[in-house]
């Protein structure tokens, strides 16, 4: 790589670092995503697998209807969502509007505390991990308790009423316990994950979307695939995997955004929403795939999910 090439591939690193996790933790975090943006496919595919592999929330979300009968609308309604509150932030405006939308989401809905907390965790953790394992450059210190910071905030302002752990590491803790008791297989589990490797499998040519998918499932936490009625990989597709992911993270960060031009975001969300959207479009037009709000099962209290105003830390 030319001088040149270095110069700009450190220019986010030493914005970074210029910047205060606690005051900046949206912009780190948004600096992040984009310095390891060519690898970050793999925490959506751990995240929302981690969802399915846990019964107490694949009951909701294949109740529902909308993972298994409108894949694409909600995975991008789910993107945009989140992404809103990163670029807004939680002041009024779109993040506000976002984050209310989704509080006001979780509200039907009998989520037990530790799943929100799972969720809040489980985002920061494994983003980490990955930018770790297969990143062009080290993560920073800031870049870790600026994740920690803004997942905190988006749990809180997204219905969470406990006190979501204070470090990385207690996330950390936390999250591999949580997989340890809750983590089971029910046939439900399976359909959404069938359901949603196969829309992620679309988003690549045709002739690769099986490699891809199998490379990428490789790095999921054997829990989960259990949980998720999919195979354990074998030691050498998980090797050929590591190999693979580790080329794609060396090959260093995503461009800047070009104004006026589309964004990765904007691709993934036009199949959906060709003529745009509004925080208004966003989510399930009913509480559930019957048009019914779901009841609270008996024995699982969530406890209060209207947590007020989001506010901004």
């Amino acid at each position: 790589m030319d001088t040149e090439g270095m110069r700009r591939r450190q220019d986010r690193l030493r914005r970074i670092e210029g910047l205060d996790p606690e005051a900046d933790h949206r912009e780190i975090s948004s600096l992040f995503y984009l310095d390891f943006g060519t690898i970050m496919i793999l925490q959506a595919i751990t995240g929302n697998l981690m969802t399915f592999a846990v019964p107490r929330m694949s009951r909701i979300l294949s109740a529902t209807g909308q993972f298994e009968r409108h894949t694409a609308k909600r995975f991008v309604d789910t993107a945009l969502l989140t992404g809103a509150v990163l670029e807004h932030g939680l002041q009024p405006g779109p993040g506000r509007d976002a984050a209310r939308a989704v509080n006001a989401m979780h509200r039907h809905y009998d989520i037990h505390p530790d799943d929100f907390t799972a969720v809040a965790c489980d985002a920061p953790v494994m983003s980490i991990d990955i930018a770790d394992r297969f990143g062009w450059r080290p993560v920073t210190d800031a870049e870790r308790e600026a994740l920690r910071i803004h997942y905190t905030a988006e749990a809180r302002a997204f219905g969470a009423h406990r006190p979501v752990p204070a470090t990385v590491g207690e996330m950390v803790a936390f999250r591999d316990r949580y997989l340890d008791a809750q983590a089971a297989f029910e046939p439900q589990n399976k359909r959404l994950a069938e359901a949603f490797l196969g829309y992620v499998a679309g988003l690549f040519p045709r002739p690769a979307r099986p490699a891809v998918t199998a490379l990428l499932v490789a790095q999921v936490d054997p829990r989960v695939l259990r949980a998720c009625g999919l195979p354990v990989p074998s030691r050498v597709r998980k090797r050929v995997s590591d190999a693979v992911l580790r080329a794609v993270g060396l090959a260093g960060p995503t461009a800047d955004p070009v104004p006026g031009k589309p964004s990765g975001m904007d691709r993934l969300a036009s199949p959906v929403y060709p003529h745009g959207w509004t925080i208004g479009d966003l989510g399930p037009r009913t509480a559930s795939g019957d048009g019914s709000v779901l009841p609270v099962r008996p024995g699982e209290d969530g406890g209060d999910r209207d947590q007020g105003e989001p506010e901004e830390r």
